[in-house]
């Protein structure tokens, strides 16, 4: 009988689910090749329909088990799992700083817990009792993680002002795009229809209210109808919940000739290759979402609000455009701007793909968190079990 220890890796959604989860695939398949010399590795999805391809390539056992449940029946069928899988460490994502069950981990033999934070948007920080409280809580023995890593610097800071989490917990591991050659440039005319003498402007994302695409529409109405530029083209490549409600939106501001909806599309870095600038008007992210950064990889000067959920990534006027969130007038001003000075594009792409190589790999990202885990816990135990 095999007496190795385990390192629990725990999915949130079935393995089948895509759009941001490859990045938590090659996180998990980077703390499975860490761990793997001295410990046997589960991934355990709530289901599992099509698994990954490097997923399926890590030194990992993938098993379908749900730790989403709450309830007291489903956490004993989770201690039991813990304690039948010898479970020494578990790394979830986006789960809570402090939970009672985390006790009930470590009782069945789980020695350290890390989550790693890739929630979206502000929090309020913390102010008079509250502080006291939640550092209180904090200190409860055994049902706090022992690290939390944050997915951006702006995550980190949320941590620790709104969290009041302990610094020497807290971790950042900066979300990145892996290293890649550039991908070759989309026919937009050809592909979209998209008129030869237009400048497009580009967004990638859910199609939800939160990612700020009514914005973008309303500013490509002041720009096309009251400031009567026709050179430009607004191209949203996504689908979601919101989707239709957008397309009505153009329709009624009559800008519907200017704006294509391409859907979900498997061709990104393709799309954006052809594009000349992108905004991103989201009302929340990490500090940045992988849209943006996928836009500086590009080569692409990005416009964003001044939301420092949104804007980490983004120096104003050194790799893009900063404007005031929620102002239409100064959004459509950045935005002629790069209409009109095609110099001016260049530098700031140019900037922004040297930002990426600089500050945003994947690579740095994985260090990151491999440093994290050591420091939590580390491969080579002091005692084997």
């Amino acid at each position: 009988m095999n007496k190795r220890p385990s390192v629990l890796l725990v999915a949130n959604w079935d393995s089948g689910v895509g759009y941001a989860w490859w990045l938590m695939e090659s996180y998990w398949a980077a703390l499975a090749k860490h761990y793997s010399a001295t410990h046997d590795i589960i991934m355990a999805y709530p289901s599992i329909s099509t698994l990954p391809d490097v997923i399926a390539q890590a030194p990992l056992e993938a098993v379908p088990f749900d730790f989403r449940a709450t309830a007291l029946p489903g956490t004993l069928r989770q201690l039991r799992f813990l304690r039948s899988r010898r479970v020494r460490c578990v790394y979830f994502s986006d789960r809570r700083s402090i939970d009672w069950r985390y006790l009930l981990f470590r009782i069945a033999g789980v020695r350290a817990i890390l989550t790693h934070d890739h929630s979206p948007g502000r929090r309020s920080r913390a102010a008079g009792a509250k502080v006291l409280l939640k550092r209180l809580g904090h200190r409860i023995p055994f049902c706090s993680v022992d690290a939390l890593i944050a997915a951006t610097e702006f995550v980190h800071r949320r941590h620790l002002e709104v969290s009041c989490a302990p610094p020497s917990r807290c971790f950042v591991a900066p979300n990145g795009l892996p290293e890649r050659p550039p991908a070759a440039a989309l026919d937009l005319v050809d592909t979209f229809g998209i008129p030869a003498n237009r400048l497009v402007m580009v967004t990638t994302g859910r199609a939800n209210r939160y990612k700020g695409i009514d914005f973008a529409i309303r500013v490509m109405a002041h720009i096309v109808t009251e400031r009567r530029r026709q050179d430009i083209h607004y191209l949203f490549c996504g689908d979601g919940p919101d989707l239709q409600e957008f397309n009505a939106l153009a329709h009624q501001l009559k800008v519907e000739n200017h704006v294509t909806f391409a859907g979900r599309r498997d061709d990104i870095r393709e799309i954006l290759r052809a594009c000349d600038f992108a905004i991103h008007p989201s009302h929340g992210e990490v500090g940045y979402s992988l849209s943006i950064l996928e836009y500086m990889e590009a080569g692409l000067a990005v416009v964003v609000p001044d939301n420092d959920s949104v804007c980490e990534a983004t120096e104003h006027d050194h790799s893009g455009l900063v404007y005031p969130d929620g102002d239409t007038q100064k959004a459509a001003e950045s935005i002629i701007r790069l209409l009109a000075d095609a110099g001016l594009r260049e530098r700031l792409g140019r900037q922004a793909v040297a930002d990426i190589t600089e500050r945003y790999s994947l690579r740095l990202a994985h260090r990151r968190l491999i440093e994290a885990a050591e420091r939590t816990y580390p491969a080579e135990q002091p005692t084997q079990d």
